[in-house]
């Protein structure tokens, strides 16, 4: 599988990445023999990075991450995960539609020093490793009150990450989040390696407000995550997590005719199309069995004619 760099660092992610939130029971619960099968299928056709958090399942997707990769030589392989959302023991599980096997923590949002080391440190030991490769702030425009907060939030963590950064212990940091403006502020904030932007950013809707173009400028790369987005582009029912707006439901229809006309997977065109652009490392693709991947690394390597990216941009479905 095709290898992209990684901003100005060394390391480089498979241009196909396995997103572990599934492995945290995203929307349905995983079976633990599923969750290995997923983690060994990826790594089988050549995915290098995989991402998790502990807001997958409330440290349940690290956990079962963690089993799956125990025992396998880590360097060949890449892991990211997220701080920000610190996870506090709880009584009961933060249980909802979309986690409903959590593990027993609650979420505390904090930015601060102690928070991102304990965050990192409580990571490590659920995926049973030492160190983590790339480090992300997770959704701060969720919690900030205002821009002037959002900032706030993302100066006090890139001090101590690019102090992690400084000292080898993560070899490359960012943010991660479903937005272009908190990629913005954190670029006037500091120097960054990778950011993940997560249902923005698709063969169907470009809405990075020019964050991509920006990225390539300053050779930070961009890991585009949802591709599918949520699975409207794969056959499925929501668009963001949510039932497919009229209009939205129109252009897939105008994306799937096209589709049928060059004889192309609707799903080759989701997982090709961000990776046109020079600031793309990477689609990060939730998956959760061994099928979701070979199933994914095939529509990623099927065959998609210049003409289809052609009729796509004059039909105004796709910009460049």
């Amino acid at each position: 599988m095709e290898l992209r760099q990684i901003g100005k660092t060394p390391l480089k992610s498979s241009v196909l990445s396995l997103g572990a939130a599934p492995l945290g029971g995203l929307f349905a619960p995983v079976t633990e023999a599923d969750a290995s099968a997923t983690v060994e299928a990826s790594l089988r056709v050549g995915i290098k990075l995989i991402d998790v958090a502990p807001h997958y399942g409330q440290g349940l997707a690290e956990v079962r991450l963690g089993k799956a990769l125990q025992g396998l030589p880590n360097d060949n392989y890449l892991l990211s995960t997220k701080v920000g959302r610190l996870l506090e023991p709880s009584e009961s599980a933060t249980v909802g539609d979309n986690w409903p096997e959590a593990l027993n923590f609650t979420t505390v949002y904090d930015t601060s020093r102690r928070g991102i080391l304990k965050s990192l440190e409580d990571s490590c030991r659920r995926l049973g490793t030492s160190e983590i490769d790339i480090a992300f702030l997770h959704d701060p425009d969720r919690y900030a009150k205002d821009s002037s907060d959002l900032r706030g939030m993302i100066s006090e963590a890139y001090e101590t990450l690019s102090e992690l950064r400084s000292q080898g212990r993560v070899k490359a940091m960012g943010i991660g989040v479903n937005a272009a403006e908190p990629c913005f502020a954190a670029m006037q904030i500091g120097t960054w390696d990778c950011f993940v932007l997560a249902g923005t950013y698709s063969v169907l809707r470009q809405e990075d407000k020019g964050l991509l173009d920006a990225c390539a400028a300053a050779s930070v790369s961009v890991l585009i995550g949802g591709p599918y987005m949520s699975g409207a582009l794969a056959g499925g029912s929501t668009w963001r997590y949510r039932p497919i707006p009229p209009d939205i439901e129109d252009d897939i229809a105008r994306l799937k005719a096209i589709c049928d006309r060059h004889e192309v997977p609707m799903q080759a065109a989701a997982l090709q199309f961000p990776l046109r652009h020079p600031a793309v490392s990477s689609v990060i693709v939730g998956m959760r069995s061994a099928s979701e991947v070979a199933e994914n690394y095939g529509f990623l390597n099927a065959w998609v004619p210049d003409g289809f990216w052609s009729d796509l941009e004059k039909e105004g479905l796709a910009r460049r």
